[in-house]
């Protein structure tokens, strides 16, 4: 019985801890699973033992992985969905996320990895071959789901073992943390779970953007103010803007600022004001080519000059609020110091903006 016992907890350990490559498998029945925040039946499926999860995300307790490989199998309906895998996990708030969207089969969105930062996935900051490919996928049979993590890397197959379907730059800072499946608004079949610890390789050299050299790299942001603050004023006094804690943060890699990284939303609650001082040698125009998510209101030295709205579905069912340079302003500076502010806020998918200039002559930022 002493031995049954050892040998018992030595199972225990292996699955909770893994060993370095070495996969572990974790029944779906396992206690080892949380699933307070889920749906699902134990189901089979063609044969294959499994789960039906029908809402929400099934995770790892006390799991730390950092690097290493998940696998898991598949099987989805052509129905419009979001089912994938969640890793990194510091909650169900905070995680790195790659999922399919059946509905987008062969389009070059079939797929996404985005970032989660504070509950909000953003799939509108991160769009383009660099964050997702056109998979075409067959219904309604297994399929094998393999994320090769390193670093700030991940490989991610799909069907096929031997070429990458994505590669992605992971874009939350490395951080060890639990494993889920999720499924969005339609069932999905999940079995033969895995991970495998610290897995060795050559990390792959993902397509990367570049920030252009006039783009706004640094700036100012506020703490989350209500949306309705700043409704029907086209002005603004010294008052307001000093009254507003700034704290400075460097936009990503490619020139985007991701709002969500620094600000937690709430219903009624998510807005925040961001900030760029511009020094400009003589009175003159200058143009702006920006794109924010999901809304903005643009004030120059204190004077309202844009706004607008980009959210999901707002100009017609297949609009998708994707952020880009898609809007322009002629910004008319003074000599001297200039103020620019906007107020960006969030409904769902990505809060986020960018910016750059046609060029820097004649102006210094910040």
């Amino acid at each position: 019985m002493k031995n049954l016992s050892y040998t018992f907890l030595l199972v225990i350990l292996l699955i909770t801890k893994g060993t370095a490559q070495q996969p572990v498998s974790v029944p779906f029945s396992s206690s080892l699973w949380d699933t307070e925040n889920a749906e699902f039946i134990p189901a089979t499926f063609q044969g294959v033992e499994g789960i039906l999860l029908t809402r929400g995300i099934f995770f790892l307790k006390d799991m730390k992985f950092l690097n290493g490989v998940i696998d898991v199998d598949i099987n989805f309906s052509n129905r419009r969905n979001f089912p994938g895998i969640r890793f990194r996990m510091q909650d169900i708030k905070n995680c790195e996320s790659f999922y399919i969207r059946p509905h987008q089969s062969g389009n070059p969105d079939a797929n996404q990895y985005t970032p989660v930062f504070n509950g909000t996935a953003g799939w509108q900051l991160y769009h383009g071959k660099q964050w997702g490919s056109p998979v075409t996928y067959t219904f309604d049979q297994w399929h094998h789901l393999r994320i090769v993590v390193s670093g700030s890397t991940a490989d991610i197959y799909f069907d096929d073992m031997l070429k990458p379907a994505l590669s992605v730059d992971l874009l939350r800072e490395p951080e060890s943390g639990s494993i889920g499946i999720a499924t969005g608004i339609a069932p999905v079949y999940f079995a033969n779970f895995s991970y495998t610890l610290e897995h060795q390789r050559i990390p792959p050299t993902p397509v990367k953007s570049r920030a252009e050299p006039t783009a706004i790299t640094k700036w100012d942001v506020s703490e989350v103010i209500s949306d309705s603050v700043l409704q029907e004023k086209y002005s603004l006094d010294k008052n307001f803007r000093k009254s507003m804690n700034w704290k400075t943060y460097e936009s990503e890699v490619t020139g985007l600022i991701n709002l969500a990284r620094y600000a937690k939303r709430s219903p009624g609650n998510n807005t925040v004001v961001v900030k760029v001082d511009i020094g400009s040698d003589k009175q003159q125009f200058k143009k702006l080519n920006f794109g924010f998510s999901d809304r903005v209101r643009v004030y120059l030295n204190s004077k309202a000059i844009y706004e607008g709205e980009d959210r999901f579905r707002s100009r017609d069912y297949r609009y998708l609020g994707t952020i880009g340079y898609f809007d322009t302003l002629i910004l008319p500076l003074r000599k001297g110091a200039n103020e620019l502010l906007f107020v960006v806020g969030e409904n769902m998918g990505g809060w986020g903006l960018q910016a750059k200039f046609d060029d820097l002559e004649g102006i210094r930022l910040n």
